[in-house]
């Protein structure tokens, strides 16, 4: 039963992980080279359909739903643990802290307000790279924890 929660909990959360890694690769480089117009356009339909998409909420949210039951099981593989905080810190935490307060300044934001723009856009490069960092390590842990299975 374990392994189930680690291995249900590593494939959902790695493919948040890959997506956010994108996002904070290559689409960053590629928003990056966008006008201030270009940039608001597109990135506020991603933040719209983002929101209303029920893939990127289950696999946010799911994995979170498989920790606490985890826990409530009484597992306690330290892996896992530490590694799933971070996955939560990196796809819920951080996005609720840094990514959404921005998301909802930049739907508001007037389009010719370009300094507004500015720094809206290297709040959410910071953010997006927090997210992946946080989220990337988590998942290395927990793939860690079903190859090790010591106890704390």
């Amino acid at each position: 039963m374990e392994l189930l929660f680690k291995i249900s909990f590593l494939i959902l959360s790695s493919v948040f992980t890959g997506i956010v890694l994108f996002l904070s690769t290559v689409l960053r480089e590629t928003f990056n080279a966008l006008k201030e117009e270009q940039y608001y356009c597109v990135y506020s339909e991603i933040i719209v359909r983002g929101r209303k998409s029920i893939v990127i909420n289950t696999i946010v949210l799911v994995p979170i739903l498989i920790f606490s039951a985890y826990i409530i099981c009484g597992f306690r593989n330290f892996f896992f643990i530490i590694g799933s905080l971070l996955y939560i810190l990196g796809s819920f935490v951080s996005s609720i802290l840094i990514n959404e307060p921005a998301y909802t300044k930049l739907l508001k934001m007037d389009i010719n307000d370009q300094a507004g723009m500015i720094i809206i856009r290297g709040l959410l490069n910071k953010g997006n790279i927090t997210r992946t960092v946080l989220s990337l390590f988590g998942i290395l842990l927990v793939g860690i924890s079903i190859y090790w299975d010591g106890q704390d």
